[in-house]
């Protein structure tokens, strides 16, 4: 009882920081960098915002990483099972942003992602292979089978999220998706996956093996992560781009948080 209090009392504190920060403290919020200011200040207002939204911290991953469910195993299980109908579609959400950037260099810069997410399909090591086959790997190696996933179909939010993401990777307006794939997303991967592969290792029967996708891109995120802080800084040096970089990013957060809300309440019915 006092662990549920503690989350639910960390949810709150949450939310009541992302709710009352624009009113406590709006000079320092990325709203007030929408029409004015430098690049350089919206960002990092911004970068301030996600670090706090409960999309990346959210009691689901805490309690996960805590091995604080009925049944860790299972909700592991359901948590790969489920994520992979988004995650399938990472490299279409790559090429849909890339297709939206203003000139050659910057779409170059974005193509280096693809290739590290495309890997060496002839690669001997399973860390060199393309990240698809590494997540299958792993789904497969902690039971996810045929059976499975014919018995497991996927969640409505997650088919929503795949979906309403993939519309702002597709965006003709310049900022929406990059914002959404960027900020909201590479930025906060080694945050999330720190999560994921402490519960694998720490919390399940699952060989410690298994979480070698997470670690991957715990490691190699960051460097995603930075390519896209310089994108998009250079982006929202012209002020008209910013409102939509904002939008992809809020908007982004807000589905994956209602994703892990989703989650929560699957979690929990995976009694033993």
């Amino acid at each position: 009882m006092e662990i549920k209090d503690s989350l639910n009392e960390e949810y709150h504190k949450q939310f009541s920081y992302y709710t009352s920060s624009y009113e406590d403290n709006y000079e320092c919020s990325s709203l007030n960098f929408l029409h004015s200011g430098t690049s350089e200040k919206f960002i990092s207002a911004l970068i301030t915002e996600i670090n706090n939204h409960p999309a990346v911290n959210h009691p689901y991953l805490i309690k996960l990483s805590k091995g604080l469910f009925p049944n860790p195993d299972e909700a592991i299980k359901d948590y790969a099972h489920q994520y992979s109908f988004y995650s399938l579609w990472f490299i279409r959400y790559l090429k849909g942003v890339i297709k939206s950037m203003p000139s050659k260099r910057l779409k170059l810069k974005l193509l280096e992602n693809i290739k590290g997410e495309e890997g060496d399909k002839n690669a001997i090591e399973l860390k060199n292979r393309p990240h698809v086959e590494i997540f299958q790997h792993f789904k497969k190696t902690i039971g996810i089978d045929e059976i499975y996933m014919a018995n497991n179909p996927p969640s409505t939010t997650a088919l929503l999220w795949r979906n309403l993401f993939l519309q702002k990777c597709d965006s003709d307006i310049l900022g929406v998706g990059l914002g959404a794939i960027g900020l909201a997303t590479e930025f906060i991967v080694p945050t999330i996956y720190s999560y994921i592969a402490n519960s694998i290792e720490n919390h399940s029967n699952f060989p410690d093996s298994s979480s070698i996708f997470f670690r991957l891109h715990i490691d190699c995120d960051e460097g995603h992560a930075e390519t896209f802080i310089d994108i998009t800084s250079e982006i929202a040096e012209n002020i008209s781009s910013r409102e939509a970089i904002r939008f992809g990013v809020i908007s982004a957060l807000n589905l994956r948080n209602a994703f892990w809300d989703s989650q929560y309440s699957r979690a929990l019915l995976k009694i033993k």
